[in-house]
């Protein structure tokens, strides 16, 4: 049918009116007085930045003066790489280590105890005397009681001295020209170690003794050693205002109110390609592994190993490519024979004053092979999604998070907590397990990235406070923190944990190839719950499965040790936690009063209760072996008490009292920790080893530079940069930059002879864009004014054509 057909009013271009030149050139006019404001505030604040570079030039010369170095050595932002820590060499643009560093590891494993010992060795490749310092990890429950200088075939031995005394003598020895190191204890995994006056062209070795528990789950035995670190996000506000900012060539962070040393345990991380290529940072390990018992398997989930069978089931085992990268954890792990699995071990010592004798113990609980009903439970999974979980280690996160949800069951409840600077709820409190709500925090999980800080105490708050009160006694209520534990404020974390905890038991997962074991072991101590390592994708099936089985299976509960009459022991832990499937009871002791390995010696007792049943396991201590000569089951005996008595004195808070002079008091838990390292020579938050060689042997007249050795980037880690980029020109290069770059603009707005010859030479050489702008300005409001007119026609047009449909 024929329809009408309507045409839209048409405007004349004569009637458009658009903006002219003037329009535009009203408009884009500047206010001459806020550009000589502008030009006046810019030469002031290059007129500051010469006068601190000048300052700092100024302190840096008068340091040189008084002959002594201080403990750091101010640098400029010329010095400053971009988080990189590398030196210029001799030929410009290119840069090398100051330090390069070898590692070799000799490790002897002894019933339940490994002893460790570390030499790393410092080569100064520059041409100045150097300090070295180095940020050191440790496993979290490292007993360390001896360190050396070796120089050639020269030892120089270490002694434990309070820390300040300690730290006294090495400064002295360093500004005498004296080789001497420093050995300092900045968390219970994390070491500080210096060494001063090493010539150039020199190497110079530290070899560092500890002893370690040895691991014990699921029927198999594990040690860990840690290589590198992950850095840690510190937060709170730093102590230092800018005006007081000096760059520290050991650590680029800014201590704290809540972290106050964390320029202490913040080094400079180097990619380990770039190590790697100048030959720095490869390790080499040789394990004697006399468990006394036939292994059924040997491995390392990270390294290639090789390992040959000797007499008496000792196993001799070192790394198949000889040295590896110092970029990830080493961890080794072996399973005795089924028929040889052990229910109990037992080991015994004498200490060499004869005044007291130590036992350790290791036992395995019952295994409840009845099928038993699993109660329905409440779980709060809370990811870390901050910026040191960036590359492999989200990626394990998450994985580690779906197959969790995979486990929930219909009576279930859940919710998931993110978090990096700030922390977000999928849910605002548990739900229940059904599949949709399962499959939308699924897709959740996989959107989440990996940026920001560590802001870990608000997440922990809140995953702790998410179950309802009135439904405590119906559900199992669990918190799953999955993390790398990068953070420097462990201490508070803690108390928060055993502040908030109430019902709720919390279990740890470490991600990464570098996590900060102590924070895993420690929450999850306090949280009374298990924890768990992941270090490379491959492992989480395996590992959550273990978790898991944890979760969903009943506790050994109520456990006590009852010892035979008349003799004096103080064990720890002081109180045994409750234990989840596969883990055993273990303790150290130290006994007074009578002799062990004697017929009339007694019985220890150790019962508890699984799954609603009495248990009680008895262990004879009349046919232990007594090693006479050993020290380590001692040594690790005051690594607990000192651990336990940092606990205590971590609830009890600070001390606010004073003596009647208005001096502080004196912590008593600090003495005896200090009393206690001594008597045993150990490394504590308040003692440090330092060893010092008598003779002189850099010359009066030569400077010591005190450099920083990086630590590796962890495998699977993004590097964060955390420092200023370096550049060619230097301070004084950008400043001179800036003022000639400030004089000519100041040229051109100044209406003289000189001014109009600057500005046409410029209008030569460079288009004018103020012109450009406008042209460009008017071309986008003809089209503006095109579309707006489109626009209006629009219903008109809708209109025309319903009419003509009617």
């Amino acid at each position: 049918m024929n329809r009408p057909f309507f045409h839209a009013p048409r405007i004349e271009r004569d009637l458009l009116i658009l903006p002219t030149d003037e329009y535009y050139r009203r408009r884009y006019r500047k206010n001459r007085i806020g550009s000589w404001m502008l030009l006046v505030v810019t030469a002031l604040a290059v007129l500051l930045a010469a006068l601190g570079a000048n300052g700092a030039k100024a302190a840096e010369a008068a340091k040189a003066t008084e002959g002594v170095n201080t403990e750091y050595e101010p640098v400029t932002l010329d010095d400053a790489g971009s988080g990189d820590l590398l030196f210029t060499g001799d030929v410009p643009g290119q840069y090398v280590p100051a330090i390069h560093l070898g590692t070799e590891v000799d490790i002897r494993v002894r019933g339940l105890v490994a002893e460790v010992y570390i030499q790393q060795s410092f080569s100064n490749t520059s041409n100045n005397w150097q300090e070295a310092v180095y940020v050191l990890p440790l496993p979290e429950n490292a007993a360390v009681n001896g360190m050396e200088i070796v120089v050639g075939e020269r030892r120089i031995v270490g002694k434990v001295r309070e820390r300040e005394a300690a730290k006294k003598v090495y400064k002295q020895a360093k500004a005498e020209g004296k080789r001497a190191a420093l050995l300092e204890q900045q968390r219970p995994n994390l070491f500080t170690s210096r060494v001063a006056n090493i010539a150039p062209g020199e190497k110079v070795a530290v070899e560092i003794r500890y002893l370690q528990n040895l691991r014990f789950d699921s029927g198999q035995f594990s040690l860990r050693l840690p290589s590198t670190l992950t850095p840690r996000y510190m937060p709170g506000t730093p102590l230092a205002s800018q005006q007081d900012l000096v760059l520290n060539a050991h650590g680029w962070l800014l201590p704290t109110d809540q972290v106050p040393d964390a320029d202490l345990i913040s080094p400079t991380m180097v990619p380990m390609p770039e190590l790697q290529a100048r030959g720095s940072h490869q390790m080499s390990i040789a394990i004697d592994l006399g468990m006394g018992l036939p292994l059924a398997d040997i491995f390392s989930p990270y390294h290639e190993i090789n390992f040959r069978r000797q007499s008496d089931h000792q196993y001799q085992i070192e790394l198949k490519e000889g040295s590896v990268p110092m970029d990830r954890d080493f961890a080794l792990h072996w399973r005795p024979q089924t028929p040889a699995m052990p229910s109990a071990a037992v080991f015994a010592e004498q200490s060499g004053d004869a005044s007291a004798q130590y036992l350790q113990l290791l036992l395995l609980p019952p295994h409840q092979s009845a099928a038993i009903q699993k109660l329905p439970r409440e779980v709060v999974y809370v990811v870390d999604t901050s910026g040191s979980m960036s590359g492999v280690s989200i990626r394990q996160a998450k994985e580690s998070l779906l197959l969790a949800l995979s486990r929930l069951d219909a009576a279930d409840r859940f919710n998931v907590i993110e978090f990096n600077s700030q922390h977000r709820s999928f849910y605002p409190r548990p739900v229940a397990a059904t599949p949709g709500n399962i499959q939308r925090a699924r897709d959740w999980v996989e959107s989440l990235e990996a940026t920001g800080g560590t802001e870990m105490a608000p997440a922990l708050k809140e995953a702790l406070s998410q179950q309802l009160d009135e439904q405590a006694d119906e559900l199992v209520r669990q918190v799953i923190f999955i993390t790398d534990g990068a953070v420097g404020n462990e201490r508070a974390l803690f108390e928060i944990v055993r502040q908030r905890l109430g019902h709720v038991r919390l279990f740890t997962v470490g991600i990464g190839s570098a996590p900060n074991s102590f924070f895993m072991t420690k929450a999850a101590e306090f949280g009374r719950g298990s924890f768990v390592q992941i270090g490379d994708l491959s492992e989480v099936q395996t590992k959550m499965g273990h978790l898991f089985e944890k979760l969903e299976n009943p506790l050994v509960t109520d456990l006590q040790v009852t010892w035979p009459q008349g003799i004096k022991v103080e064990t720890y832990p002081k109180q045994l936690p409750d234990l989840y499937r596969g883990e055993p009871v273990r303790l150290v002791a130290r006994v007074e009063g009578q002799q062990l390995g004697n017929p009339s010696s007694g019985e220890v007792v150790v019962s508890g209760r699984l799954a609603g049943k009495r248990f009680y396991r008895t262990i004879s201590l009349g046919q232990l072996a007594v090693d006479n000569g050993g020290r380590e089951i001692g040594s690790l005996w005051a690594r607990s008490k000192i651990g336990a008595l940092r606990d205590e004195q971590q609830q009890r808070g600070p001390l606010t009292s004073s003596t009647s002079e208005g001096e502080k008091a004196e912590d008593p838990i600090k003495q005896e920790i200090i009393g206690l390292a001594l008597a045993y020579q150990l490394a504590s938050p308040y003692t440090s080893f330092v060893a010092v060689e008598e003779t002189p042997v850099r010359p009066a007249s030569e400077r010591l530079k005190s450099q920083g050795v990086p630590n590796a980037v962890a495998q699977g880690q993004v590097l964060q940069r955390l420092t200023y980029p370096s550049t060619a020109t230097g301070v004084y290069g950008q400043l001179l930059t800036a003022l000639i770059l400030m004089g000519l603009g100041g040229l051109l707005r100044v209406r003289t002879a000189a001014g109009r010859i600057a500005r046409r030479a410029l209008r030569r050489c460079m288009p004018d864009m103020r012109r450009c702008r406008t042209r460009l300005d008017q071309f986008l409001a003809r089209r503006l004014t095109v579309a707006a007119l489109k626009y209006r026609e629009a219903p008109l047009r809708s209109a025309q054509c319903d009419y003509a449909e009617a």
